[in-house]
């Protein structure tokens, strides 16, 4: 057998393969030999016949099963000769088949990337040192407050801590804001929408003209669109409102007393207070956990720079713009939107998913060199908690994840958690004084995929 092998890019590879015919006609002879056994021919008692009368009542049946054993053979140790890894089927093409000729053809295949691992015991990482203070249960008691906030009616005119509900229509040179901006109707016409100072502004300059009104005055109010607007078409443009006060409403807090902390399902403040510390010191560690084992990945696909199989890419950009579209959809975001967005949400895609795919050959690398394997029982289990979650049957959910051809993804995921679980116990951790609020950032969430979650 003799293989040629072209380069068509880095991850694609194509594959010359050539099976001299005294190969051929044996494996033909071998395959009637086979159909002999069982080949009722005219003449002749099952299994007697000459294998040349054989050849000639089943040539086409035995030629097939002949090119497609020497294919899958010869497929198979041009394989792992050249030690390639494919993630697809390939794409075959015959130059040349039959008895007593070479048998030759092509197959097209993407491969998985090659590149050297780098060291990955002992990656230097940073922990905040960061604890749960009086201030943090604070903000989170008053947290819990915004949740049973209430509303009143107020006969006065509005401050600027209050919320005043209006009906108004916008426009730009006479002319309705959607005629400049389609989906911009939330801008044109709202009828009992509710403006605040800070919470719901609309455009920077309306709230603040309106401060000092009170229920049913109707006001003019005309600003200019800013520079950092959501949308760019409207930016310096001149609008112009006509706005009626309907209500004034007051905002209330209620009381930190025992009463509140009942709501709450404890005891009393007291209780309510110890349970959301401990649950505040259970999300900072979560998070300094989470912190460190997204670092490890981090160092290690800064280290690695490969070229990634185009196939896989594009599968993993599909599922990330319907994921995109899928939470989008949840926060009320409309579909002429999200069309009028999509290049960006491809972008953003694309770009996620190659970080995904290249930190999962990463992780991969180091699973088969650490001899990391993902059992039944953890398979079980991961699908169970699955299950919990979408309120289905585990046993419905595994045959759904096989059918839909799904089920390696879980065991990617646990396999990720695994590898990372071994990042972090290696890492070489350095404690250092907290950030700045505004320098934690999430350049991306390669988590759930990757099993930082684990």
């Amino acid at each position: 057998m003799e293989v040629t092998i072209t380069d068509l890019s880095p991850c694609k590879k194509q594959l010359r393969i050539e099976i001299d015919a005294e190969t051929v006609n044996a494996k033909f002879d071998a395959v009637a030999k086979d159909f002999r056994r069982h080949a009722n021919l005219p003449g002749f008692r099952p299994g007697k016949a000459p294998l040349a009368n054989v050849m000639r009542s089943y040539g086409d049946k035995i030629g097939e099963e002949a090119k497609r054993t020497l294919m899958s053979d010869s497929y198979s140790k041009a394989l792992k000769e050249n030690d390639l890894r494919p993630v697809i089927m390939p794409e075959v093409e015959d130059l040349q088949f039959g008895h007593g000729k070479p048998f030759q053809y092509l197959a097209t295949l993407e491969v998985t990337p090659s590149f050297e691992l780098p060291d990955y015991n002992g990656i230097e990482v940073e922990k905040e040192r960061r604890t749960v203070s009086d201030s943090d249960v604070a903000k989170a008691l008053d947290t819990l407050r915004e949740q049973r906030v209430s509303y009143a009616d107020v006969d006065r005119s509005a401050g600027e801590d209050d919320f005043i509900v209006v009906n108004f229509t916008g426009t730009i040179d006479d002319k309705p804001i959607t005629d400049l901006v389609k989906v911009a109707r939330g801008l044109t016409e709202q009828k009992n929408f509710w403006l605040h100072t800070k919470q719901t502004p609309l455009i920077p300059g309306i709230v603040e003209a309106l401060i000092g009104s009170g229920k049913d005055d109707k006001k003019t109010v005309t600003v200019t669109i800013p520079d950092d607007f959501i949308y760019e078409e409207l930016i310096g443009k001149e609008a112009k409102y006509e706005i009626e006060i309907v209500q004034v409403k007051e905002k209330f807090l209620p009381e930190l007393d025992d009463a509140f902390a009942k709501g709450f399902g404890a005891e009393s403040m007291e209780k309510l207070r110890e349970g959301v510390e401990n649950d505040l010191k259970n999300e900072l560690e979560y998070s300094l956990k989470k912190s460190i084992r997204n670092q490890c990945v981090d160092k290690l696909l800064s280290a690695v720079n490969c070229d990634l199989p185009e196939t896989i890419v594009n599968e993993a950009t599909r599922a990330a713009v319907h994921n995109i579209v899928q939470q989008n959809h949840q926060r009320g975001v409309g579909k002429d939107i999200i069309e009028e967005n999509k290049d960006r949400i491809y972008a953003n895609a694309k770009a996620d998913a190659e970080v995904r795919v290249r930190a999962n050959y990463i992780l991969s690398r180091i699973a088969e060199k650490e001899g990391i394997k993902v059992t039944d029982q953890e398979l079980s289990r991961q699908i169970a908690a699955i299950a919990a979650q979408q309120k289905v049957k585990p046993q419905k959910l595994a045959q759904q994840l096989k059918d839909n051809g799904t089920l390696y993804q879980v065991q990617e995921e646990i396999m990720n958690g695994k590898v990372i679980d071994l990042l972090e116990e290696k890492a070489k951790v350095t404690e250092i004084d907290p950030k700045p609020e505004e320098e934690h950032t999430h350049s991306h969430e390669h988590g759930k995929d990757c099993g930082h979650d684990h």
